[in-house]
Order: C-alpha cells, then structure tokens, then sequence
C-alpha cells in the first residue's frame, strides 16, 4: 500500500502523463522542425504583421509579432494558445478528477475510511496535480531546449525554461478552480464545465479587450493577461505576473481546502 494520498494520487495520474508526455513531446519537435523554413522568410513575417487586429489578438504572445525570429515564430505558434490550452486541458482534468473523480467512482469513502483529515487529502491532490504539470513542462521545456539545438534557433535554454514555467502556473491556476468546483459539488463533470467555461472566458476577454472597449476594465482580471502580457521567450519572467497566477492557485485551494471539510459527501 502506498504510504500517503499524494503518492497514490502520483500513481493514478501516471497513464494520462505518459500520454500526455508523448503528445506534447511530438508537438514541441514538429513545430520547431519546421523552423527553417519559416527563419530569415521576410514576406512571411510582413503577411503576419498585415493580419487583422482581431486575429492578432489571439496569435500575439507578449506583444510583439516577429513571427521569423525564434521567440517570435515560437510565441506564435505554440506558446500563444497551444502549449498552455494543453496543459489547461491536463490540468483541468487532474484537478476535477482529484476529489469528484474519486467521489464519482465511489471511492472516496475507502479513502476517507484511512486516518487522513479532508485539509490533508485536498492539499496532497493539489501536490499531486503540482507535480504532473511540472513534470509536463519539464517535458516540453526539453523537446524545445533539443529541438531548438538541433535547428540551429537563436534562443536560449533559460528563455524556454521561462516560458514553460510562465504556462504551467498558468495550467495550475485553472486545475485548482476545478478541483474547486470538485470539492464543492462532487460532480467531476460540473467541475470540469466550471473550469473549462472559466478558462475560455478568460482567454476571450483579454483577446478581444483592446478591440472592445467595455472588455478593457476586464482584461486585467484574466489570468491570460498575466501569463501573455510580456514574453518570457524574450525577456525571462515577470515576478508580479507570477505572483498574481500563484495567488488565483492559492485562494482556489483555500478554498478547496474550505468546501471539502463543510460539504456532505456522497
């Protein structure tokens, strides 16, 4: 038997990691594979930077379009929407399953039956869910880091250190509203809605806001704002954009942490 919830939570989420592993690895090295084709392609960059306002929104990432250099072409293509939507989707779904997956499978009795307090079994969870993104963006952080070697991309280890690490804050931030949402009500699927909704929500207000003017007062309480607003693949990590994904992650697990212990358990 294993010795505490985290390492058996660690041990359920290991096939969804090893899949998760493999897609995101496969991504990472497709995408910069076809770096050369696109580096030192000025009229490609010109026909980028000619794109409508609306759609630039949702490419930029950090604020600028250089899409032939290696932050840029990388920003655009993977670190805009596709690497965190990923790590969102891994997320949300170690988050919701975490304490309403278990409820849903009638399983959390057996392992409230076992001398563990609820403020525990939610706070090892949230460990565990910690430790599948880290261990994700450890992943993507080093197909870029061997792929960007191999084709010769102007762009430091560090740079793409950061700008993993900038996604999985941002991943863990909407895990912890889904396990929120899962402690709250026991539905993994309520929760998965609730999380998911929250996240596409976010995404669009911060995307449209410097085309709609009654969005502006809203973007800057978008955890997209925060995770794209300056480029980390150019500039390394904002502390106080950090600070803001770490605390949406705390107050979600406080209340978590809240919810589980008041709640009824089916």
């Amino acid at each position: 038997m294993l010795r505490s919830v985290f390492l058996k939570s660690l041990r359920n989420l290991r096939r969804s990691f090893v899949w998760w592993s493999i897609g995101l690895a496969g991504m990472s090295a497709l995408m910069v594979s076809v770096y050369p084709t696109v580096r030192n392609n000025a009229a490609l960059d010109k026909l980028v930077k000619s794109y409508p306002d609306a759609l630039k929104g949702f490419i930029g990432f950090g604020g600028r379009l250089d899409y032939t250099s290696a932050a840029g072409y990388l920003g655009i293509e993977l670190f805009s929407l596709v690497v965190p939507l990923l790590l969102i989707v891994a997320a949300i779904g170690a988050g919701a399953n975490a304490v309403a997956g278990e409820e849903d499978r009638g399983t959390l009795d057996l392992l409230m039956s076992l001398p563990v307090t609820r403020p525990r079994v939610a706070l090892e969870k949230f460990g565990a869910l910690v430790a599948e993104l880290v261990a994700l963006g450890f992943v993507v952080w080093l197909s870029l880091w061997i792929g960007s070697v191999a084709v010769g991309m102007d762009i430091t280890a560090a740079k793409l250190a950061a700008a993993s690490v900038d996604a999985v804050t941002l991943a863990v931030a909407y895990g912890s509203i889904a396990l929120l949402a899962g402690c709250a009500t026991g539905r993994r699927g309520l929760a998965i809605g609730v999380a998911s909704a929250a996240a596409v929500a976010a995404y669009l207000v911060n995307s449209l806001a410097p085309l709609v003017d009654a969005l502006s007062p809203l973007q800057k309480l978008s955890p997209f704002y925060y995770y794209g607003a300056r480029s980390p693949l150019r500039d390394g990590l904002d502390p106080w954009h950090m600070l803001f994904l770490v605390g949406v992650a705390a107050l979600a697990l406080v209340g978590s942490i809240v919810a589980f212990r008041r709640r009824d358990l089916a």
